[in-house]
């Protein structure tokens, strides 16, 4: 009766039998048992481990489309291996000692939430291509562009404006700026008021009144039709910003006749948004030459942000001596 042994014992078993002798003291019984036990043992030996160390396939193992059941290698289409516990993977980068025991569950049958570290993470910031899923979720990008090319520094930019506060962020736009349905076109942001304010200037007890206001640190007045407006901090780049305003020069609003025709002086300007805020004078007054109060009064001012620039600088001419347009 045939031994199953491992390679060791197999060896040992030919050693004693088959001496290395001529002195007729080999049998044919020594041979054959011993042949006997190699092919009993072979797939002992082959499933042992022993192909890892000691006797390892050195070339592609190879399964062959025969069916020994049904079919023949020319009409075969199945070659399978069954492994009924499972199989391990020694180089795999983590969990090499874990033992795979489900089947690949294909392309399109994998649980997500099944998968290791990302189980009830479903990805709901993650979009379709063909648009059939919205987002529901924050997108975060990091530093990177949003375009329709790829191409680096253009489309669309997030980028935070805090150390500590990720809620404060701005949006840099390349290019040619935000384009409508209409084919209307907002370049940049210089068109854009900076700052601006609706406010009584007669306001009560000799305060002024402020209803709407954007940018505005304060609105002082410092006597009859003289006021003080100062911007809050950061809004303007240097004292080189245009303002303009306007008043009704009366201390009614009743009707549309409640208006006296007169001027608002925007002069004298000061600040430097360091150890002062930037501010600039509102004052009023009416065809006889004296300052007024005015209940209603408007203050509307443009300029460049810290940082901003706009380009190359106009041309200025001095035609005085050709005045012909």
């Amino acid at each position: 009766m045939p031994n199953m042994l491992n390679s060791g014992e197999i060896v040992a078993s030919i050693q004693l039998d088959l001496s290395d002798n001529n002195a007729g003291l080999i049998s044919a019984q020594d041979v054959r048992h011993n042949m006997e036990d190699i092919a009993v043992s072979i797939n002992k030996i082959v499933a042992s481990g022993d192909t890892k160390v000691e006797f390892p396939f050195f070339n592609t193992v190879t399964i062959s489309k025969a069916d020994a059941l049904s079919e023949t290698s020319a009409t075969a289409t199945n070659g399978d291996i069954v492994v009924q516990s499972g199989v391990f993977f020694p180089n795999a980068p983590e969990n090499s000692t874990k033992r795979q025991d489900r089947p690949w569950l294909g392309d399109s049958n994998i649980d997500h939430d099944n998968l290791l570290n990302l189980g009830n993470d479903t990805h709901l910031i993650y979009y379709n291509r063909d648009g059939s899923r919205a987002l529901q979720g924050n997108v975060q990008t990091a530093s990177y562009w949003i375009n329709a090319s790829g191409t680096d520094k253009t489309g669309l930019k997030f980028n935070t404006t805090h150390a500590t506060d990720a809620t404060k962020q701005e949006i840099l736009v390349s290019g040619d700026g935000f384009r409508f349905s209409d084919n209307s076109v907002v370049p940049n942001g210089k068109g854009n008021a900076k700052a601006w304010a609706y406010f009584d200037a007669s306001g009560v007890g000799n305060a002024p009144e402020i209803r709407s206001w954007h940018n505005i640190e304060s609105i002082a007045r410092k006597e009859q039709g003289k006021l003080k407006i100062t911007f809050t901090s950061g809004v303007f780049r240097n004292n080189d910003y245009v303002v303009i305003g306007t008043a009704n020069a009366t201390n009614s609003s009743a009707s549309v006749e409640d208006f006296s025709v007169n001027t608002v002086g925007l002069i004298a300007r000061s600040g430097d948004d360091g150890t002062m805020l930037r501010s600039v004078t509102f004052a009023i007054k009416n065809e006889n030459g004296d300052f007024v109060d005015s209940e209603l009064c408007s203050v509307v001012a443009y300029g460049y942000s810290p940082s901003e620039s706009s380009g190359t600088t106009p041309t200025m001419i001095d035609e005085s001596s050709s005045p012909t347009f």
